[in-house]
């Protein structure tokens, strides 16, 4: 194919140059310029023109050639194997394995549940004082944060009540610290079960107790106090062995504009610090 064109291309040429030259003749053309021409080689064509007639053979062959790939191609991916539409797993299989899982997920839904629970228990087992049942100190500086919050939010009254057993260090030289235990159980007890649920009891340390009393301003505080104060005096606390009468004093503030529950904790333990010196056995505002 490429010699034929070739051939052709340099017949294609001779002729042309030929024709020119014989116009030129016989147009009086100079001499010179016909025996250049004269002089031309048959075979000499230029490269330009044989690498137009190339590039049209070549890319005449290669579409030929390009309209084969399609075919070539679809019959390779006929070969290939196609992936099964079929379930890897019978009916029979299917249904055991989504019972199966059913029942994983019951039960791991039954140890959530569980762990909620024990985790709920722990949780309230940390804020609980052991020995007297309410809550401890950690509690009470939580609740405390979150009245506080409430209160600034809200400016609803909020008192805060600061107790203290009085002469507690006598019953435990007297009797012993069983004694004093029964007594520190007694007293958490009477404060914590003469109190709204809203009401919040917690032992601040020792014979140390502290009360917060949402909705409470002071003249309510003090009512609420001194009904405490007088159960706790006519109650008595034993251990089996020895029954022991006890007394309470309290020391009671609310909040105001600007405070912080630093500051009202501290008016709070000076007033019950004045309710000692007044004699025990009292409450006191500040």
């Amino acid at each position: 194919m490429m010699r034929f064109l070739e051939a052709s291309v340099q017949a294609f040429a001779l002729a042309s140059v030929w024709r020119g030259a014989s116009a030129m003749v016989a147009s009086g053309a100079a001499t010179e310029q016909l025996g250049l021409l004269q002089t031309l080689e048959p075979l000499a064509i230029p490269a330009t023109v044989l690498a137009v007639v190339g590039s049209v053979a070549a890319t005449h062959i290669g579409f030929r050639r390009w309209r084969k790939l399609p075919k070539v191609a679809h019959a390779e991916l006929e070969k290939q194997p196609r992936p099964s539409r079929e379930s890897p797993l019978s009916g029979g299989r299917q249904d055991r394995l989504i019972e199966e899982l059913r029942s994983q997920v019951i039960e791991l839904n039954r140890e959530k549940a569980l762990l909620a629970r024990l985790l709920k228990e722990k949780s309230e087992s940390l804020r609980k004082d052991p020995l007297t049942g309410v809550f401890n100190r950690l509690a009470y500086e939580e609740q405390l944060q979150a009245e506080y919050q409430r209160w600034k939010r809200f400016g609803n009254p909020l008192a805060l009540l600061v107790w203290d057993i009085d002469h507690f260090k006598q019953i435990n030289d007297r009797h012993g610290h069983a004694v004093g235990d029964e007594v520190l159980r007694g007293v958490a007890q009477q404060l914590a079960r003469r109190v709204r649920s809203t009401d919040f009891v917690a032992r601040y340390g020792g014979e140390e107790f502290v009360m917060l009393l949402p909705g409470a301003d002071a003249k309510a505080a003090l009512n609420v106090a001194d009904k405490l104060r007088l159960n706790i005096a006519e109650a008595e606390f034993s251990d089996g062995a020895v029954d022991v009468s006890v007394t309470i004093s309290c020391g009671v503030s609310n909040f105001e504009p600007g405070d912080s529950p630093q500051s009202v904790f501290n008016r709070a333990d000076h007033a019950l610090y004045r309710a000692k010196k007044a004699g025990r056995n009292c409450c006191w505002v500040s």
